[in-house]
């Protein structure tokens, strides 16, 4: 088991593969941990790549946030202490955030990035039928919200789920009980302590320019897709790919397309 020392706190990390770098660096989401890389972090080493996953602050085995924190400074601190000073950034949802985050503050650490439905920072609408897609399943969430206010945190799992992940089939148990690991990033305020930007990174994407991938599933939420889409716009000669029948979690739901699309930009970029 290994932890680092990162600002008030510790993270824990695990690596694989010879040495060598960039090294791949798989980032998860936010009320999962390492362990939904399980899949890509058993294939990269076999195919010659150097892999490292971590729990964020807060999820896994990861010290919970007591004081203000930063997401991206603490996989700097992590990257400082494993001595690894280039990284290809692979992150789903809220770690497509992070990895966003990462290569705005620290742009000569990030050799490319692979962007699997993520979120931003600052999000905003493009246009009234852009929201109105957002909020097409505002009543599944609502039963979601329903769920949590009595505390009734199995119910409150399988409907994120069946909001999210649609297309997870026989994995579904699994990323459920990851899942229930971490609900705690919902009923603990986390999200207070991050903090906040002088300019949120939607409003700076034009900056990136490491080759960036965006990767998305046909059966993810519509506000999602739009999402991803506009992020994909903004980032100077990014590239996309829409993996057909992936939900939310694109790795899991349809690992063999997005593990195609994941070893093809790593074979061009590291």
């Amino acid at each position: 088991m290994t932890f680092a020392q990162v600002s008030g706190g510790k993270l824990y990390h695990e690596m694989a593969g010879a040495r060598r770098e960039p090294v791949v660096v798989l980032i998860h989401a936010g009320f999962l941990d390492r362990r939904m890389w399980d899949e890509q972090f058993d294939l990269l080493p076999r195919k010659g790549f150097c892999v490292l996953r971590y729990d964020l602050r807060g999820s896994g085995l990861s010290d919970r946030p007591t004081a203000p924190f930063d997401d991206a400074r603490d996989l700097k601190e992590l990257l400082d202490g494993a001595r690894v000073r280039s990284a290809i950034l692979v992150g789903l949802s809220n770690g497509g955030s992070v990895a966003i985050d990462f290569a705005l503050a620290y742009p000569e650490r990030v050799r490319g990035m692979v962007l699997a439905a993520p979120t931003v920072d600052g999000y905003e609408y493009g246009s009234p039928q852009e929201e109105k897609m957002d909020h097409a399943r505002d009543a599944e969430w609502e039963r979601w919200e329903e769920a949590m206010k009595l505390g009734k945190v199995e119910e409150a799992i399988d409907v994120h789920l069946s909001i999210m992940g649609g297309s997870l089939g026989a994995a579904k148990p699994r990323v459920a009980s990851i899942a229930k690991d971490n609900y705690r990033v919902f009923t603990e305020p986390f999200s207070d302590l991050r903090e906040p930007k002088a300019l949120p990174a939607f409003k700076r994407l034009g900056e990136i320019r490491a080759p960036t991938l965006l990767i998305w599933g046909d059966n993810d939420v519509p506000g999602q897709i739009t999402l991803a889409e506009r992020v994909h716009q903004r980032i100077p000669r990014s590239s996309r790919i829409l993996v057909h029948g992936a939900d939310h979690f694109v790795n899991i739901s349809q690992p063999v397309a997005f593990d195609e699309a994941l070893l093809s930009f790593l074979g061009a970029h590291s």
